[in-house]
């Protein structure tokens, strides 16, 4: 938890702290949530954690400690925290740090059964870190404007995008891909094989350099596969790539929380 008293330094802070009443949206109950954006140098001391925590590096370089270990962050990183562990953060000398923050606990009214692995993946929690490709930063760009505009049924929507922050970091941390199924490329099942791209596509969008590759990955002829996809699509392949990543574009620079460079 950050102490109110840490304000010199800080360009700005947008914090939303539950901790007299937290606020139950389903098995997680939550704490704070928020974004800091500090000056270089500046320091959050150490402190004890009282909820687990998920962190997301936005911009800049720091260093982020869990019991006197430290561990370098910078932008797309996430790092999580655990209960009852000594934490700390600092911005590097000569460049902010701009970090969201998310503090929670999970539910005594679920079965812990229910939520066994998650609960272990985050008692576990010794600051390792992986990165997102800005995700994460959506859901948490969802949650801010939310909480600002307070429309008809916000908590039901900020209950969703918490629980896929908690989700999605746990799964990152997995290191495992999505499985992806291929049909049988067919006379009979053009449409089907169409779909698989599309599906496959729009699941690693972010990482394809090569068009030819995501055939030689499916399994199928790029020569075919292009001539079906075109006529099926009314599109390219390349095409729809672009328009996928375009979209994801004008989602960032819709937020507000990223310029033109970085996107």
């Amino acid at each position: 938890r950050m102490g109110n008293h840490l304000i010199l330094g800080k360009r700005y802070e947008y914090n939303n702290e539950y901790f007299d009443q937290p606020l139950e949206l389903g098995f997680i109950r939550l704490y704070q949530v928020g974004e800091l954006f500090c000056e270089s140098g500046f320091q959050i001391e150490p402190h004890m954690q009282t909820t687990f925590e998920i962190s997301y590096i936005v911009t800049g370089k720091g260093t982020f400690l869990t019991n006197g270990k430290e561990c370098p962050v910078s932008q797309n990183d996430i790092y999580i925290s655990s209960v009852n562990q000594i934490h700390a953060i600092r911005a590097d000398k000569g460049v902010p740090l701009r970090y969201c923050y998310l503090a929670f606990t999970f539910s005594d009214e679920v079965p812990r059964d229910v939520l066994d692995k998650l609960i272990e993946f985050y008692n576990g929690g010794h600051g390792t870190l992986t990165r997102d490709n800005k995700d994460l930063l959506i859901l948490f760009t969802d949650i801010f404007r939310e909480l600002q505009m307070q429309d008809d049924y916000y908590l039901q929507v900020v209950s969703s995008c918490v629980t896929r922050i908690i989700i999605d970091a746990y799964r990152l941390f997995q290191k495992k891909e999505t499985p992806v199924s291929f049909p049988a490329f067919n006379e009979h099942g053009l449409g089907s094989a169409v779909y698989t791209v599309v599906r496959y596509i729009d699941q690693h969008y972010k990482e394809i350099t090569d068009i030819r590759a995501v055939a030689k990955e499916l399994g199928y002829s790029y020569t075919y596969l292009a001539h079906v996809f075109k006529e099926k699509m009314d599109m390219t392949i390349g095409n729809y790539i672009i328009k996928k990543k375009m979209e994801e574009a004008k989602e960032l620079l819709r937020t507000g929380r990223m310029n033109v460079s970085q996107v």
